[in-house]
């Protein structure tokens, strides 16, 4: 990403926040708007691909991050979340989501002007459409781990998720769960998920 569109994002991430209410820091350098919980986090995390300089299409990522899982990851050296995450680009896969809105998950911004209050708002009302249903959906690890283990519409889940399965099972104290459900995973993936079961269960005593 170019410096230019970098700053186009801060810029956006700015006026988002502040579209958005009270509840939402933004931070500059991880280009994401944050949102306290009692769990943990609500994340909406900008991104931007380059088409023809200098228009950029952007979109986001939105997903949660909970504290207890976080600090299982820290324990065993994964990344730190979010634990369970959606992207705006696959709003039509989220089977039941109220379809109200701006019915597109990407918007095509040239980075030279600043971002407009109609894109601000517009934006805004795509986040709380998406991303608010997803995070009242999901506001326990409990929830957030079947789904990610199902591979549920709702995320981006299955497999190749495997380490947040393992982190909210961990904080869930639910191991044994991970342990059946990681018997499908490839052998290169189910060596290191069980040495890492292996250390969470250690760490649990």
């Amino acid at each position: 990403m170019s410096s230019d569109a970098r700053k186009y994002l801060q810029a956006l991430g700015a006026g988002l926040a502040e579209a958005l209410g009270p509840g939402y820091r933004f931070h500059k350098s991880a280009l994401e708007l944050r949102a306290a919980t009692d769990a943990g986090e609500n994340l909406v995390t900008l991104g931007g691909a380059m088409r023809h300089s200098p228009l950029v299409d952007v979109a986001f990522h939105f997903g949660c991050s909970y504290g207890a899982a976080k600090a299982v990851a820290k324990q065993l050296g994964l990344q730190a979340g979010p634990h369970i995450v959606q992207y705006s680009l696959n709003r039509a896969s989220m089977k039941g989501l109220p379809m109200s809105g701006p019915g597109r998950g990407s918007w095509s911004v040239h980075i030279g002007t600043p971002p407009y209050a109609t894109l601000l708002a517009e934006i805004a009302t795509a986040i709380r459409g998406m991303a608010g249903p997803f995070f009242e959906r999901f506001a326990g690890m409990a929830a957030a781990r079947d789904a990610v283990a199902a591979d549920d519409s709702w995320c981006l889940g299955g497999r190749m998720q495997w380490r947040s399965v393992l982190a909210l099972d961990a904080a869930l104290g639910e191991l044994d769960h991970f342990r059946a459900w990681a018997a499908r995973l490839d052998p290169l993936n189910a060596q290191e998920a069980h040495g890492l079961l292996l250390r969470a269960e250690a760490s649990r005593g």
